[in-house]
């Protein structure tokens, strides 16, 4: 979607996003460079925000340090994106679409303050949007054509995108409604989702039953995975009272969107295709042995493997990104990659090693949704990762004994998890180890004389103390960057 942003608006985004990512300071030329931009307008952004912006931030400068972003502890990004969308000229054009209530190029120049050329200019922008979506612009009159179900499917992107959790502190009379038949729905099915889904639900339901309020009727519709009875029925009697002709395939496809997308029912195999059969149990097999293979315990088989192939059927049902500014699984990925690394980089070498792996991967896409969706649903995969970190190893030596030893180092294996394997140096079990880091209660300078004087020796107090614990800290921090820097 970002295509659809003028210049200004998408360099001055990717200043915030790019000052959030750390809270180091930034020079002014480091980010004109990054932003491929002038160093003046780099100051004129800075400006920018810090004068107009309803949002609380702050970007400080300094003549020594460069740029920095404060932020109060409440603040999202979400919230820039969302003020982004209300003064950008394409998104009108798409929300007055939607309203259709316009017919002609001068009508939008006049409801949008612009020039018919203007508004030429962005059908044509939007146009090569749409076409990841298999969807256009008529002109006369002015409408999006396509199929019906990715009108619905883009829209709902949309609105989501635009108005997030505020469609619901709005009180649209419609909308409240919707989501009092999502809330029904649960009560019916017995499901438990949190407010923030029954909201994306209930812009769902409101955009198709606007769209068939104004005659656009999905005439026939069968769902890819056959849809429970049972939901069919009481979505059926929810809507039973809404003043419109519900036809059985809108019904069915309700049933599906809902119910793929977000409620991941346990499929009928004997019901699927041979196609999706096949997909459903490939993707078994790839969990069963990938974590055979690396020796992953995967307690949950039967839930990740059904999320992942409602992820595959949802995505080939529907053409088109479940995005439009901020990739947020790709967001998410980038930001415990560093915790997640060797994990990712399994399942990539398995995916790749799969004559069989075309279902998934497909598109860069595809895999980073795997990724996340792996990492999401895995019931105890962070512990499991984490438990096969590299660790440093510490020799702990203490003038009060091995048992003050053993204290010490239950203290620090417990205060550094999952980083840490300590040793006593009155155990002397560590001799087949190599130490890294020294840590003792002793005189530093009678710990140096030993063998192991080309170690870090950190001295402590009886018990370590707030600036041990940032020594420690440090010290662990230097020996990661330079493992880091000899891998590379």
């Amino acid at each position: 979607m970002r295509i659809l942003m003028d210049s200004s608006s998408l360099r001055r985004l990717e200043l915030l996003e790019l000052l959030n990512g750390s809270e180091d300071w930034w020079t002014v030329e480091e980010i004109a460079l990054r932003l491929n931009c002038s160093v003046r307008t780099v100051k004129a952004d800075i400006f920018y925000y810090n004068t107009f912006s309803s949002n609380s931030i702050k970007l400080i400068t300094s003549n020594h340090y460069g740029v920095k972003l404060i932020l109060p502890a409440y603040f999202q990004m979400e919230s820039i994106y969302q003020e982004i969308l209300v003064d950008n000229v394409n998104y009108q054009i798409l929300e007055c679409l939607y309203q259709e209530k316009l017919e002609s190029i001068e009508d939008y120049a006049e409801k949008l303050f612009t020039s018919t050329s203007s508004i030429i200019r962005s059908i044509k922008q939007i146009n090569l949007f749409l076409e990841e979506y298999n969807l256009t612009i008529q002109k006369k009159p002015m409408r999006i054509i396509g199929s019906e179900k990715q009108i619905r499917y883009f829209y709902s992107i949309f609105f989501w995108e635009k108005y997030g959790t505020k469609m619901a502190g709005n009180q649209h009379v419609e909308f409240t409604e919707a989501r009092c038949m999502i809330q029904e729905l649960e009560k019916k099915t017995d499901l438990t989702l949190s407010h923030i889904v029954e909201n994306k639900i209930a812009i769902c339901l409101l955009i198709c039953l606007e769209r068939i309020s104004k005659g656009y009727i999905l005439q026939e519709y069968k769902a890819p995975i056959k849809v429970s009875q049972t939901v069919l029925a009481i979505i059926e009697d929810l809507l039973k009272d809404i003043p419109l002709t519900i036809q059985k395939s809108e019904i069915e496809f309700m049933g599906f969107y809902f119910t793929d997308q977000y409620l991941n029912p346990e499929p009928q195999l004997n019901q699927l295709s041979k196609e999706l059969l096949a997909i459903f149990q490939y993707i078994g097999q790839f969990l069963t042995d990938f974590s055979e293979k690396h020796s992953f315990v995967l307690p949950n088989k039967d839930v990740v493997q059904r999320n992942i192939f409602h992820h595959v059927v949802y995505n080939r049902e529907f053409q088109g990104s479940n995005f439009f500014l901020i990739n947020h699984t790709k967001n998410t990925l980038v930001n415990i990659d560093s915790m997640y690394h060797p994990f990712i980089e399994l399942v990539f070498e398995e995916v790749e090693s799969r004559s069989n792996s075309r279902w998934i991967t497909e598109s860069k896409q595809e895999f980073i949704e795997l990724l996340y969706l792996l990492i999401v649903y895995w019931e105890g995969l962070t512990a499991q990762i984490m438990h096969l970190q590299e660790k440093t190893n510490v020799l702990i030596i203490s003038q009060f004994g091995k048992a003050h030893e053993f204290f010490l180092a239950d203290i620090l294996e417990n205060y550094f998890p999952n980083e840490l394997d300590c040793f006593s140096e009155t155990d002397k079990k560590f001799k087949d180890s190599e130490m890294e880091i020294v840590v003792t209660d002793t005189q530093v300078e009678e710990i140096r004389k030993n063998p192991l004087n080309e170690v870090p020796v950190i001295g402590i107090e009886y018990a370590p103390n707030e600036r041990n614990w940032k020594m420690i800290r440090n010290v662990l921090t230097e020996i990661k960057k330079s493992k880091e820097e000899g891998s590379n």
